[in-house]
């Protein structure tokens, strides 16, 4: 690709979402789009085989540091990577690929956590969705456990195990709705 068409490429392509890091083969910062100075931090002129200190070893930039590392040891292009990195008090989740050029390599970034975090009208609408059955269910219960006590009068022993199965339902659907609510809203094996 000749220059003014690649110029032309990383410039349409930094208008996305995609971070763009481009390296020279000495390891210093040719180019960053903003995205990935979003993610990393200001990158202009930044020498990754001679790194200023850091304060926190899990910051993305420390993560990049360690991709160029690899892709020394490398060469080719390598296997994307997963990386899960904190920025302040918030944790990212990237997919970095790193693509050797003629001149270097370059990181393309893509940012997954809103992706792997959830969906926030997702979640709004399984609290919504959750707290909908609870109430109901809630009447049903209520109304086995009264039956089931005898406190309205005594039931058969043919109705007392219709109720009994009842109020046994109930119980495990809201054990259900209790695990759905909390896994689809990231407390649970989905957070």
């Amino acid at each position: 690709m000749d220059p003014d068409r690649s110029t032309v490429f990383l410039e349409n392509l930094s208008r996305t979402s995609v971070g763009l890091v481009a390296a020279d083969a000495e390891g210093r910062i040719t180019y960053a789009s903003p995205s990935a100075e979003t993610l990393f931090g200001p990158l202009a002129g930044l020498d990754l085989s001679n790194p200023p200190p850091f304060d926190d070893p899990r910051s993305p930039f420390a993560n990049l540091i360690g991709l160029w590392e690899e892709s020394k040891e490398v060469g080719g292009a390598g296997t994307p990577m997963m990386i899960r990195a904190k920025t302040s008090a918030v944790s990212v989740f990237l997919r970095v690929e790193s693509v050797p050029l003629p001149s270097g390599r370059l990181f393309i970034v893509f940012d997954l956590t809103q992706h792997l975090q959830g969906n926030e009208p997702v979640r709004r609408m399984i609290s919504q969705l959750a707290h909908d059955l609870r109430s109901p269910l809630t009447s049903i219960s209520g109304a086995a456990e009264l039956l089931l006590s005898g406190r309205v009068g005594a039931l058969p022993s043919m109705q007392e195990r219709l109720v009994k199965i009842v109020d046994d339902g109930a119980e495990r659907m809201a054990i259900i709705i209790s695990k759905a609510a909390d896994e689809g809203c990231g407390g649970g094996a989905a957070s």
